[in-house]
């Protein structure tokens, strides 16, 4: 695979609504959008919409909003006719997908400023019928006849995973605890709007459990939100933003099976990585995606060349395996690492100090737009100014990974965020 890196990519701009499940004050998804952009241009007041030569929309399931193309209504609302627009869907890498798009179309010269929104209205059904939603995003023939649901196919995978590296319930737990406090000073965050507590490993273990070994506040939170970002050439970052803006020096997707039973010995794995990988418990589409972002961005040491990190914390547990597909870790001391702490914020790689989806949201379509916001919002020194304080702040940042994630690991995205 080769790259033009001749052009360099750039992330200028961004902002989400409050994300939360209920009222937000955006109860239109086209409201949410026109906040968002109207708080990127407070930012960047040099931005205007009419700079936009396409737009990416990133949306998850109909379902939850009961209108299909419902990215028409946003275009509309915001006045981009004539600007070419598509809608992006892939699961719970809805997100990372769309930002994979705007990144090519930079990258292809062909488009020189992408907008894309994310967005999911999560909370127009109950939890128990939004469980069933995403659970459709399971092959229906087989697992949805059953019962089955994302908690439970998590659990099922970090049950073996976590004897298999010697993890203990109490190890993932540090990881619920750390993005929910993580989320305390971000008024953005549905942590934040809600519960507003901090937590502690013993609160995770004693919340309600959902499948073993996973437990409520292991669990990412249903989400109504809306998020913008801008993906531009360099040449129009430093006309709007030039001491702000932040590069897209790496980019990654990979895919493997719907089922995670399907995943042993299968060729495309075996053939790469060798026999017996990735079983059914490891992320290989984690794996190779972020290799192709590490070789892209010159990453030798992903734990000593990368500051801080936005992944895809849909569990604590998948949170914990996704260390591993990083190469932060592996199965000799992935026990140590959670035990040490090290992706807290005292920690030597930080891990979602925006507050990831347990302590930000899930609002599907929105979350790895979320999350590259937040990468944003740490490299250009933004963090004071979006939350409350400077507690999540990563000190001396200079290179971040943004993850998305979907399915059991069917989808992965990873990209690399540096300060110019």
């Amino acid at each position: 695979m080769g790259f033009n890196m001749s052009r360099k990519i750039c992330f200028v701009g961004g902002a989400t609504t409050p994300f939360d499940y209920g009222p937000t004050g955006f109860e239109s998804i086209e409201g949410g959008a026109a906040e968002c952009i109207r708080e990127t241009r407070e930012d960047i007041p040099d931005f205007s919409l009419r700079d936009i030569d396409l737009m990416i929309y990133s949306h998850f399931s109909v379902h939850f909003g009961h209108q299909l193309c419902s990215e028409w209504i946003i275009h509309d609302h915001l006045g981009l006719v004539g600007v070419p627009q598509y809608r992006v869907e892939n699961g719970g890498n809805t997100g990372g997908s769309a930002l994979y798009a705007a990144v090519l179309a930079v990258m292809s010269g062909h488009h020189d400023v992408v907008g894309i929104v994310g967005w999911e209205t999560m909370d127009s059904v109950t939890q128990s019928q939004g469980s069933e939603f995403i659970a459709l995003a399971s092959d229906i023939r087989y697992e949805l006849m059953v019962g089955g649901i994302y908690p439970i196919y998590y659990a099922a995978m970090a049950n073996k995973w976590m004897k298999d590296n010697n993890v203990t319930e109490e190890d993932v737990a540090t990881i619920g605890a750390k993005n929910r406090n993580n989320a305390m000073d971000n008024p953005k965050a549905q942590w934040y709007r809600n519960e507003h507590k901090y937590i502690t490993v013993d609160d995770v273990m004693n919340s309600r459990l959902i499948s073993y070994p996973i437990k409520k506040y292991d669990c990412c939170l249903m989400s109504r939100g809306v998020a913008f970002a801008l993906v531009c050439s360099e040449d129009y970052a430093k006309k709007v933003n030039p001491d702000g803006y932040v590069t897209i020096d790496g980019i990654g997707l990979s895919s493997c099976t719907i089922r995670a039973g399907d995943r042993l010995n299968f060729p495309g794995w075996t053939n790469r990585y060798g026999s017996n990988y990735p079983e059914m418990t490891e992320f290989g589409a984690c794996r190779n995606s972020a290799e192709q972002a590490y070789k892209m961005a010159g990453i030798n040491d992903p734990l000593k060349d990368i500051d801080f990190g936005e992944i895809h914390d849909a569990f604590s547990t998948s949170e914990a395996q996704i260390y591993k597909a990083l190469g932060l870790a592996d199965e000799n001391n992935i026990s140590q690492f959670l035990h040490d702490e090290s992706t807290h914020m005292h920690g030597e790689i930080p891990m979602n100090p925006g507050g990831g989806l347990m302590g930000y949201g899930h609002p599907v379509g929105a979350t790895g737009i979320m999350s590259a916001i937040e990468c944003y919002y740490q490299l250009s020194g933004l963090i004071p100014k979006k939350h409350n304080s400077k507690k999540s702040e990563v000190p001396d940042v200079k290179c971040g990974i943004v993850n998305s994630h979907a399915g059991t690991g069917t989808s992965i995205s990873n990209f690399i965020f540096r300060r110019h």
